[in-house]
């Protein structure tokens, strides 16, 4: 009921009406080298659907950074990871996790996932999202993206060059993954 009241109450920060299937987790998983991974962010969590595959397959010392901006989502992921070494849940904008990563000490990422509906935030943010994503991450980290269209694939490439795109039919509504790298910063400025 959390996940549907939420969305209910926040349509344009919750991308669903319910949680994603096992099939989408899966594919979202696939690009990730946990054996490589030492920091892994997690742009809207929810309820820690994805979270829970992060936990069960990174590598022991490997962190995982969840940034949420549902205050609800927040304390039931604090409450749910309180037990879990190197979880850092965080009540905020993912256009300011430079500034958390930073507070805490920690290291930038080499994969971001992210599950945020761009479709329904505001161009401006979403565009901020992405540039500060794109400077956030390891020269050879990753963006994997799981939207329900692919309305917004030329926004993403302004920032980034895309490495793979699956489509997910078992899921509540089907799903793309897309998995990117970041462009450079002066290829970005001539995509733009």
């Amino acid at each position: 009921m959390t996940f549907l009241e939420e969305f209910i109450r926040n349509p344009a920060t919750v991308g669903s009406l319910v949680p994603s299937s096992r099939e989408l987790t899966d594919k979202v998983m696939e690009p990730i080298d946990f054996t490589q991974a030492r920091c892994i962010v997690e742009y809207g969590p929810g309820t820690g659907v994805f979270t829970d595959i992060l936990l069960a397959r990174r590598q022991p010392g490997t962190t995982i950074v969840l940034i949420e901006v549902s205050r609800r989502f927040c304390q039931l992921l604090q409450a749910r990871y309180a037990a879990h070494s190197d979880v850092h849940v965080i009540h905020g904008s993912a256009a300011e996790t430079g500034e958390y990563l930073r507070q805490r000490g920690l290291d930038q990422p080499d994969y971001v996932v992210c599950g945020l509906p761009f479709s329904s935030l505001s161009r401006r943010l979403g565009w901020r999202i992405l540039e500060h994503t794109r400077q956030l991450l390891q020269p050879n980290g990753q963006l994997i993206l799981f939207q329900y269209s692919l309305r917004n694939t030329r926004l993403f490439e302004k920032f980034f060059q895309p490495l793979g795109q699956e489509y997910v039919l078992l899921n509540l509504p089907p799903a793309y993954v897309l998995t990117y790298a970041p462009r450079p910063v002066a290829a970005a400025s001539r995509a733009a």
